[in-house]
């Protein structure tokens, strides 16, 4: 197997496999390197032991050097220090801080390994230090739960608190993609659906009325660019740019209303004054967009909608009903991005055909 390695990247490359190790292992390392040579030296006069040579000391440094692997390969470092500390241990040396080393080790597996793993190398690290037990064993076991189970537990507890903050990370991140891509769909779907209608009508009025033919494209030029500004939007806020509070809010409404009106469907939109948060007002006008866009969508000529916002006993209600005929309900990304939306404001959103035609009806929870 060869081995190179790379001028750009930290630690060192065998084969396929890279070796990074933390400024942090390294610190702990010689934090128990030096506690474990200098500290010995005092532990030995309070017993009677193997006396401390070179080889002890050898040993010591060994089993405080198996930590400079625990992040990345934590059962190299459990091997390392524990047949350090075993051999330490046979030779007759004295106990002392070099199972401090042990207790480290024992952590990192917990932390860095899978549960089962922390759990055999916890009873084979056990059954290391018995034979070389003085006291009894009820000592023993007491000593094991105090420097092996404890370091293990609070390894498994770390490592699931980081799991734990991992998750909610990766929640928000897919929480965070999926409104992006809401946020797409409507503002370009609303675009292209406003687009082709201007363009059909202009195709068709373009020989015998020139200015109606006029005024459709002037409609999908002014379209064209709102709709390349919200893209513009999403893609600042993917890029961390964005403004921090929400450009579009309910004052919009009638200009979207003028824009479906050019388009050939009739709107009429009724607005309650209602204070209410940007985020909100952002949220509810993406549903009567949503909606509109469905209606001049699927609706045939003819057919006129309404917009109603207003509130009532604590809640905003947000209606847009349609005089077209209903078909055959079937819920796309539209009516399901709508739902999700109402719903990540405590809301629900219901939608389905009327004795005169289809509704959209959100009902929020006013933010008190």
């Amino acid at each position: 197997m060869k081995i190179r390695t790379s001028a750009y990247a930290p630690g060192r490359i065998v084969g396929t496999m890279q070796f990074r190790i933390k400024w942090q292992d390294v610190a702990l390392t010689v934090a128990l390197l030096f506690f474990g040579l200098a500290g010995t030296r005092f532990a030995a006069r309070l017993q009677d032991g193997a006396p401390l040579d070179v080889f002890a000391h050898l040993l010591i440094t060994l089993a405080a050097t198996g930590l400079l692997f625990r992040s990345v390969r934590p059962l190299w470092t459990f091997a390392m220090t524990t047949a350090a500390i075993a051999v330490y241990l046979a030779l007759g040396y004295p106990f002392g801080p070099i199972l401090v080393s042990g207790v480290a080790a024992m952590y990192a597996v917990a932390m860095y390994a899978s549960i089962e793993l922390a759990a055999g190398c916890a009873l084979l690290y056990a059954l290391v230090i018995l034979p070389w037990w003085n006291d009894s064993v009820t000592s023993w076991i007491t000593w094991s739960a105090g420097w092996i189970l404890l370091p293990a537990a609070a390894g498994v507890l770390m490592k699931l608190r980081r799991k734990s903050v991992v998750d909610v990370r990766e929640r928000a991140v897919i929480s965070e993609r999926l409104r992006l891509a809401q946020e797409v769909h409507d503002v370009v779907g609303h675009g292209l659906s406003v687009i082709a209608m201007q363009a059909g009508v202009a195709l068709y009025v373009l020989d015998s009325d020139p200015a109606k033919a006029r005024a459709s494209l002037e409609a999908i030029r002014d379209t064209s660019r709102e709709a390349l500004d919200g893209l513009r939007s999403e893609l600042d806020t993917l890029r961390g740019s964005a403004p921090l509070r929400p450009t579009i809010s309910l004052a919009d409404v009638p200009a979207l209303a003028a824009r479906m009106r050019e388009a050939g469907l009739e709107v009429s939109v009724e607005l309650d004054d209602v204070e209410l948060p940007g985020n909100l007002q952002l949220g509810v006008y993406r549903i009567v967009q949503e909606s509109l866009t469905n209606v001049l969508r699927h609706a045939s000529p003819g057919v006129t909608a309404s917009v109603r916002v207003y509130a009532v006993r604590g809640e905003l209600v947000v209606e847009i009903a349609d005089t077209g005929t209903p078909g055959p309900l079937t819920e796309g990304h539209g009516i399901t991005g709508m739902r999700m939306r109402a719903e990540s404001f405590g809301g629900t959103l219901e939608a389905g055909p009327r004795n005169d035609g289809f509704a959209v009806i959100a009902r929020i929870p006013l933010p008190s």
